[in-house]
């Protein structure tokens, strides 16, 4: 009679990678289905977003030099490009950390790679949080960048069970977990092709043929790689010290209107990152008196929804500078800041906050967000000075030739606008239009008889001190750009 045979115990896999559980997939599902989580987070809660935050370190780390190059090549698409860029190199780090750790560390896999994702995204959380910033929305960023890992590998672990009686519900949980991981790449792909598109869509500013700039035309330029915020005035707060207005009470006070041309500090010579537009609002005096400046205070710290931090030195503030909540008589749009921004004349657009949400004061400077990033402190505007008729490279006919553009120096001004088409040797004057506001641009125009041939024409302008925009070629970085402004035309 033969003796039973007992089937002896049953191999079990090591709690790390048993066999079907691929850590390349495991890596990259695990970062792909975080980020969505994190996109989607962002978008209806307020979230920190990790590519954006990675994008703002890496701005800040990159030489003045290459970011300028990189800003003057890709224009508006800089910074969506940036954003789609960190997300896949994110979703790679995670694929990558994941075929390292179960080289290294197999039977501690899990909680390795997770510890890592919630460590690194702590650290680039760290680097670039910001007052503004809520501790609890960067805690739950860490637990959705960190805790994906667990879930997908427990759903790595379902499907690669190696059992008949299992099959049906292995093979609907493999196709259930590849169709989310497909829906979440379309979602972040689609949040970046939607950011690529409104960069597309956005203007950068139009050719001045009107005084007042349409609303539809004004340049906007914007830090924000994930989208701009989007501000219920419903719910809205300003916070002062010792009070809050809401935006019916901002809306309340007595309000000012002054026409003011915004100048971008990114503005290339010639460039159109520059608008003009009639602003309204309460004066920022006003709005200070309604609430308890300390004695030792010396600057103005501002903050807003999107996290952008600035700062305003209080002796230098004047009745005319406000806290606008229309533009060109309509209330703020979203991309422009809406409820209520800063006006400050004088000054580039860095130093105008959109979105605000909080004033206090100081008595040290606290420098914001673009000088933390390399930009000027003071951020003064440049004298500068365009051709915008004729346009580059025209072909005209010989004989009378009409040029018109703007020039623009801030609250200094602008005296006086001179034309040359012999190399600098000789300089006409151009006639200045009627000035507009003592903030606004200044549009000038000159004709004069010119032969055949062809010409490099180039502008300078005097601000009302009398002094002379700088002819040395300067880039942008970091005060703003210097040079003359010149086109070629040819003449038959």
């Amino acid at each position: 009679m033969e003796s039973a045979v007992r089937p002896g115990p049953k191999e079990v896999s090591p709690p790390a990678l048993s066999a079907g559980r691929h850590p390349l997939i495991i890596g990259l599902s695990s970062g792909v289905l975080a980020l969505a989580a994190d996109y989607l987070a962002h978008a209806f809660f307020g979230v920190p977003l990790l590519p954006q935050q990675a994008g703002d370190l890496l701005l800040r780390v990159l030489p003045l030099p290459v970011f300028e190059n990189l800003l003057k090549a890709l224009r508006v698409l800089a910074r969506p490009l940036l954003l789609a860029g960190s997300s896949v190199i994110i979703v790679a780090a995670y694929g990558a950390a994941a075929v390292v750790i179960a080289r290294v560390v197999p039977r501690f896999f899990v909680a390795a790679l997770s510890t890592l994702a919630a460590l690194v995204s702590a650290v680039v959380a760290l680097l670039d949080f910001s007052p503004s910033d809520n501790p609890l929305l960067v805690l739950i960023e860490l637990v959705i960048l960190g805790g994906m890992v667990p879930l997908v590998d427990s759903t790595a672990r379902q499907i690669a069970v190696d059992t008949e009686v299992a099959d049906d519900r292995r093979v609907f949980l493999r196709n259930a977990f590849y169709g989310v991981v497909g829906i979440a790449v379309l979602g972040i792909g689609y949040a970046n092709v939607r950011r690529l598109m409104t960069a597309l869509a956005v203007n950068e500013g139009s050719r001045a043929t009107a005084e007042l700039t349409p609303v539809g035309d004004f340049y906007v330029v914007s830090k924000n790689l994930g989208g701009d915020p989007v501000v219920d005035g419903t719910t809205w707060r300003l916070q002062l010290p010792g009070r809050t207005l809401t935006y019916s009470d901002l809306l309340a006070l007595p309000a000012q209107r002054l026409e003011l041309t915004l100048e971008c500090i990114s503005n290339d010579v010639g460039g159109t990152l520059i608008s003009n537009g009639l602003w309204q609002g309460p004066r920022v005096r006003d709005l200070l008196a309604l609430t308890t400046v300390p004695s030792d205070a010396v600057w103005m710290l501002m903050e807003s929804a999107d996290g952008y931090t600035e700062s305003f030195p209080l002796s230098e503030l004047s009745d005319d500078h406000l806290l606008a909540t229309h533009l060109n008589g309509a209330p703020l749009g979203p991309s422009h800041g809406f409820p209520a921004r800063f006006i400050f004349p004088g000054h580039y657009g860095m130093k105008q906050p959109k979105w605000v949400t909080r004033i206090h004061f100081s008595s040290s400077d606290q420098p914001g967000y673009w000088e933390n990033n390399g930009w000027d402190e003071r951020a003064v505007v440049k004298t500068m000075s365009r051709i915008d008729q004729p346009v580059d490279g025209a072909a005209l006919a010989a004989g009378s030739v009409s040029f018109r553009g703007i020039a623009f120096a801030g609250s200094r001004r602008i005296s006086a606008v001179e034309l040359s088409w012999d190399g600098g040797s000789s300089w006409h004057p151009a006639q200045l239009d009627t000035e507009f506001s003592p903030y606004a641009w200044r549009f000038w125009q000159l004709t004069s008889g010119l032969s055949g041939g062809q010409y490099r024409v180039a502008v300078r302008a005097r601000d009302g001190e009398g002094r002379l925009q700088s002819a040395t070629p300067a880039p942008t970085l970091p005060n703003g750009a210097d040079g003359y402004h010149s086109i070629t035309i040819d003449l038959a």
